[in-house]
């Protein structure tokens, strides 16, 4: 953990790397994953994610996780004003 960060209760961060002002929510639990500059709500479960979420606003009770499936495609469910880059 790199700060300035704010952890919440019960949040589990393993194997991880969390930059500097990085907010993650209570129950929040990022494994395997690098986020920084970021707010991860509540109940949010960031696993083995290949890159680095950067300027990111996750809501709660959001799951992201590295997918091996092939062919390799995006499954996506945006709120409005979303944006995303995808490469």
């Amino acid at each position: 953990i790199r700060g300035p960060a704010i952890i919440g209760k019960g949040a589990m961060i393993e194997n991880a790397y969390i930059g500097p002002f990085t907010a993650v929510g209570d129950q929040v639990v990022i494994r395997g994953s690098e986020v920084e500059h970021s707010i991860i709500l509540e109940g949010s479960s960031i696993s083995d994610v290949g890159g680095r979420i950067e300027s990111s606003l996750v809501g709660r009770n959001v799951v992201i996780y590295r997918s091996e499936s092939k062919p390799k495609s995006y499954n996506l469910m945006l709120g409005d004003r979303s944006q995303i880059g995808l490469v």
